[in-house]
């Protein structure tokens, strides 16, 4: 798992079927319509920064002149680069694995961050495409609300293994 392996709490038992992560670039450029747009206002609203501070120090122009664009160049520092910067740093994080009986998603290297699912708990699950190795699969849970595990490379393997826990939880008369 790229340069860390986790140590997944197994019970005596439990195999673990599959493990994976969010495939970097598909994470971090995720939402890259709003960093776009979050960039572009970036770089006009710090040109109109930098006038005003040069209208305030050469013409002696009020300094709330400087605070009008201040506002704006912080909010989309966070719509663009902040963003992009944030999502590398919880890609890094971020580990999810699938056992004969539970779906495990670690977030972060702490215990409060580590959650657990039990499988006779999951009802559906649905996928969003990215191409044709790379999807979100989102699982739906009886009393949770539901898991999305982001940008999973080569989904399939965890699509067969949900795939058969769902038909296995169908009564024997609704097979669809």
């Amino acid at each position: 798992m790229s340069g860390r392996e986790w140590q997944w709490p197994l019970e005596k038992g439990e195999n673990l079927l599959w493990q994976g992560r969010p495939a970097p670039r598909c994470f971090t450029f995720k939402n890259w319509k709003l960093a776009g747009i979050g960039i572009v206002l970036f770089l006009a609203s710090s040109f109109w920064l930098m006038l005003s501070i040069q209208l305030v120090r050469s013409d002696n122009h009020s300094w709330w002149l400087v605070m009008i664009p201040l506002p704006v160049v912080v909010l989309s520092l966070c719509l663009g680069p902040g963003q992009l910067f944030w999502a590398r740093w919880r890609w890094e994080q971020i580990y999810y694995a699938l056992s004969d009986q539970r779906l495990f998603v670690r977030i972060g290297s702490r215990e409060e961050n580590f959650l657990s699912y039990p499988l006779a708990a999951i009802r559906d699950w649905k996928q969003k495409r990215f191409g044709s190795q790379l999807a979100s699969v989102q699982i739906h849970f009886a009393a949770q609300k539901p898991v999305v595990l982001d940008c999973l490379e080569q989904p399939q393997i965890l699509l067969n293994h949900l795939d058969s826990i769902v038909r296995q939880q169908e009564p024997a008369g609704e097979s669809v």
